[in-house]
Parts: structure tokens; C-alpha cells; sequence
């Protein structure tokens, strides 16, 4: 007695033990195990190609667009770097050069020298308003130029940053009136424009002039207080840039006073 399900005839048992009839390629027979690793192999074969054909190429030209962008950024943000400083160093430029003007400005040039004389004159003709009394009233006596201090600084006595920059004029100056006067003319000195420098400052009293009045009883006079009189000398030098000196020419002495006790000289012209 047999079941219809699990009748096999013998004749295809051989054939059914096999496996059944499979294409053969290059002596391997493509089972159903055999083909899907072939299949896999084939696929990992074509995702390699795609890989090294497609994939990679566009990776290496994303990669090179991403590295030539950062190199643009940073060329751009060189040059507004760039841009930045040339613009501070125009700027310190412009403030180099307005500093430089400002402290040219402070030297003397030809047109204060030629009117130093003239200026002095004023500031004792200033001092001396309202003073009636010659005896009492301030006077220029000496206004001179040394020849043999004047010249180029080159002893670095301003600093070694001026030599063979400045050239020294140097005057010798001597005036007279009482410690007021003397104090006022000074302080005057000092306010003028040019750049001036005072030197070898000497005052001696006028021991002459302290005389006093003095009635038959001993008793100070209303007019009688001394006169103290101050002579006061000193050599007034003026700086003048190198390129802005001509020939420095002499002064004459002083030899007379205008009516406020100043000195007529070239000044007057």
C-alpha cells in the first residue's frame, strides 16, 4: 500500500539527487547558491566601478571646490585686511605729516627773524606805557648777532635727531629797567611766535641808581625812593629749519632808543 504524495519513481531518483539539470561556465555549475554569489560578486563588482568611475571623481571636485572656496574667502578676507591697513597707514600719513607741519610751524623762518628786532621793541614799548620818567622806563641797549655761535647745529646740543637739520641764529641781547619791566619783557619773550631759546640769562643791579631823597629831618622824600634798576643779558636764539635758512645776515648794534625806550635798528624797515 503506498501514498500518492510521497511516490518517487525510480527511474529520476538519480536525476532528483543531482540537483537537476544547471548551466555549466568554465566548469562550475551555477546552482542556486553558486549564482546568488555570483550575482553578489557582480554587484560588488559594479558598485566598485561605480565607486572608482562616478562616485570618487565627484567626492575629488567637491573636495577641490570646497578648498578653492576657503582659498577665495581667505584671499578675501586678506584684501580687507589689506585694504584696512593701507587705509590706517594713509591715515597716520596724513597725521605724520599735519605733525610735522604743526611743529615746522613752531620754528622761526626768515620773516619772524627779519621782524625779531621790531617784536622785542614792541613788548618794551608795551611794558613802558603810561611811564613818563626816562629814568624809568625800560630800554633795549644790545641786540647783535653772533656770527660765531650761529650756524647749522651740528653738537647734537638739541638732540641728535636735529643735527645738520636746524641752523641756530643766535643774538646777543642786553636790556635795562626795573624787576617788573625785566619779569614782563621776559614772559613776553617766551609768548612770541617763532621758537626761541633763552641762554646764558645774567641780571646785575644798577647800584647807581639807588640813591635815595631824604628832607633836612631825615625823613624819606615822596619822590625820593630808589630806582632799582636791573641790567639783564642774555643770547637769544632762534630756530630755523635747514631748508627754509638763507644766508643769515648781521644786525647792527643798538646804538639810540625810540621814545619808548626801544632800539632803532633794522626792525624799523
Amino acid at each position: 500500500m503506498t501514498v500518492g504524495g510521497d511516490f518517487v519513481p525510480s527511474g529520476d531518483r538519480r536525476e532528483y539527487d543531482t540537483g537537476g539539470n544547471y548551466p555549466t561556465v568554465f566548469g562550475i555549475k551555477l546552482t542556486p547558491p553558486v549564482s546568488g554569489v555570483l550575482i553578489a560578486l557582480l554587484g560588488l563588482g559594479a558598485s566598485a566601478y561605480l565607486l572608482a568611475n562616478l562616485v570618487r571623481p565627484a567626492w575629488q571636485l567637491n573636495q577641490e571646490l570646497r578648498q578653492d572656496v576657503a582659498a577665495k574667502e581667505s584671499q578675501l578676507i586678506n584684501r580687507e585686511e589689506s585694504q584696512q591697513r593701507i587705509q590706517e597707514a594713509r591715515a597716520e600719513l596724513v597725521e605724520a605729516r599735519q605733525l610735522r607741519a604743526d611743529v615746522v610751524a613752531l620754528f622761526a623762518d626768515q620773516e619772524s627773524i627779519d621782524t625779531l628786532l621790531l617784536d622785542l621793541n614792541e613788548r618794551i614799548q608795551a611794558v613802558n606805557a603810561g611811564i613818563q620818567d626816562e629814568d624809568r622806563r625800560a630800554s633795549l641797549t644790545r641786540f647783535e648777532l653772533n656770527e660765531e655761535l650761529s650756524g647749522v647745529v651740528t653738537d647734537s646740543s638739541l638732540g641728535t635727531e636735529v643735527n645738520n637739520r636746524v641752523e641756530r641764529r643766535v643774538y646777543d641781547v642786553e636790556l635795562e629797567g626795573d624787576f617788573p619791566q625785566t619779569q614782563s619783557i621776559m614772559r613776553n619773550i617766551e609768548r612770541l611766535q617763532p621758537l626761541l631759546v633763552v641762554k646764558n640769562l645774567n641780571s646785575e643791579l644798577d647800584f647807581s641808581a639807588q640813591s635815595i631823597l631824604i628832607d633836612g629831618q631825615g625823613r624819606l622824600l615822596p619822590n625820593g625812593q630808589p630806582v632799582t634798576r636791573i641790567t639783564t643779558s642774555f643770547q637769544l636764539q632762534a630756530l630755523v629749519p635747514v631748508e627754509n635758512t638763507p644766508a643769515p645776515t648781521a644786525s647792527p648794534p643798538a646804538e639810540g632808543t625810540t621814545e619808548g625806550g626801544a632800539v632803532e635798528g633794522e626792525a624799523a624797515n
